[in-house]
């Protein structure tokens, strides 16, 4: 659940940054964090969602906006140099059609389907330890190298986006596919207030934000079982574009971004925010087919470094406007 305990203080920086979610797209938001620090905006707050909670976790546990972006550039050509999905994409691709980000409109199909694959293929893919597809230790190996557990504990205030599965995995998924295809809305996600947990479910929080099921293992904190907040609250991307623990802890304005063109993200939903969106001139998406599953598995150096640079330019473009206003808000 949210925890407000940091609300903001009257009379200082107050700009939240959300961070959504979307895989290797996630690149997109080095290029966001350079521009901020560039263009010194002083961000006081984060959310973030899957890869936008990691992300988030580099930028909160820096000393500047200026550090964030440089380990932000590191962290992504090391993933650009060994992708921490190794070899399984294949795999993961047939297997996140099948969980969800591929639908028939058929209902019945579709539940049958996803039953299907829970008994027969799931099984004989699965690593009978963990649950899940791929070994999450690249992903360990990256976090204990970037996100400092000292330095995040006294760092910016971050809230991540998990969704609870009551340890009921498939049911969560069928949910969450049920969602994308607009007949009904699933449970929305929760907002973990990182810097009020215990150290060591730090890192445990941000695996458990981009753990999409059945790819990545669920993580258990307090006895609870967390995957992707990205699969809660699908309807209007209430997990996916975490937005909602900012407000509700009093960071104005905020400046929120997503990582797909066909995001459910509406700012109409709150109409008594002052959002300061990152729009795109062009398409965040590069594959010509199917881009929620290709873009966001698609960890390739080329599409990487095309992300970061046009997140750079469209922060840029987005966000120079309303430099004299936060300048005469936060000047000092």
């Amino acid at each position: 659940m949210t925890d407000c305990s940091d609300s903001p203080d009257t009379g200082r920086a107050s700009i939240g940054l959300v961070l959504s979610g979307g895989g290797a797209k996630g690149a997109y938001q080095t290029g966001i964090v350079k521009a901020l620090s560039e263009m010194n905006v002083p961000i006081a707050a984060i959310s973030g969602a899957s890869i936008g909670a990691l992300n988030g976790a580099v930028t909160a546990s820096a000393a500047s906006l200026a550090d964030a972006a440089e380990r932000l550039e590191k962290l992504w050509k090391a993933i650009a140099d060994d992708p921490p999905l190794g070899d399984k994409i294949p795999t993961s691709i047939r297997l996140l059609e099948a969980a969800g980000l591929r639908f028939s409109d058929d209902f019945r199909y579709t539940t049958r389907i996803l039953r299907e694959v829970a008994h027969n293929l799931l099984p004989t893919i699965l690593s009978p330890d963990t649950g899940a597809l791929v070994d999450n230790s690249r992903i360990r190996e990256l976090l204990h190298e970037y996100v400092s557990v000292e330095q995040l504990a006294k760092g910016l205030p971050l809230y991540v986006s998990v969704h609870n599965t009551n340890k009921k995995l498939l049911e969560t998924v069928i949910g969450s596919g049920l969602a994308r295809l607009r007949i009904k809305q699933n449970p929305e996600a929760e907002f973990l207030h990182v810097q009020s947990l215990a150290s060591g479910d730090l890192h445990t929080a941000l695996l458990a934000s981009a753990a999409i099921p059945f790819l990545l293992s669920a993580q258990e904190i307090d006895g609870e079982s967390y995957v992707d907040g990205g699969f809660g609250g699908v309807l209007n991307s209430q997990g996916n574009t975490p937005i909602t623990p900012l407000l509700d802890a009093g960071y104005n304005p905020i400046i929120v971004t997503s990582l797909s063109d066909r995001s459910a993200w509406n700012r109409q939903k709150h109409p008594n925010a002052a959002i300061i969106e990152i729009n795109r001139e062009e398409k965040i998406d590069r594959a010509p087919l199917l881009p929620e599953v290709f873009d966001i598995l698609s960890f390739q150096p080329k599409k990487i470094y095309s992300w970061m640079e046009q997140g750079y330019s469209d922060a840029i473009r987005s966000i120079k406007p309303w430099l004299p206003l936060i300048g005469r808000r936060y000047s000092s």
